[in-house]
């Protein structure tokens, strides 16, 4: 199960902060690693909790300026969505929403000082 967030102008921003100082980019991709681990702990926190299975199922992966928060369990779509026979238990798309402010003004904050 994935949700993406799409951000305009993302191709813009990745080649500002790559062709600023490398401090910058260490910067921002501490920014993206820090905001993906505390989507990764909201999300265990809001899952439902059955035998703990599908909050360990959740799992993050990085690489530069990317932060991959996705659950492994093979129902966890059903939780997120509910079926006809079971209604929609989300707990990725809220912890997504809770964590994107946060994310957006450290980002921002980091990129404030390459205009300086």
């Amino acid at each position: 199960m994935k949700f993406k967030m799409d951000l305009t102008g993302v191709e813009k921003l990745e080649m500002t902060i790559y062709n600023a100082h490398s401090k910058t980019v260490e910067q921002a991709n501490k920014v993206t690693r820090n905001n993906g681990e505390r989507l990764k702990r909201k999300a265990k926190e809001e899952a439902p909790v059955e035998f703990y299975f599908l909050q360990e199922q959740i799992v993050s992966r990085y690489s530069p300026l990317t932060a991959m928060v996705h659950a492994q369990a093979s129902y966890s779509a059903y939780q997120e969505f509910g079926t006809r026979f079971m209604p929609a238990q989300p707990f990725m798309k809220p912890s997504l929403l809770w964590v994107q402010p946060k994310y957006q003004k450290d980002m921002t904050d980091v990129m404030k000082g390459v205009f300086k």
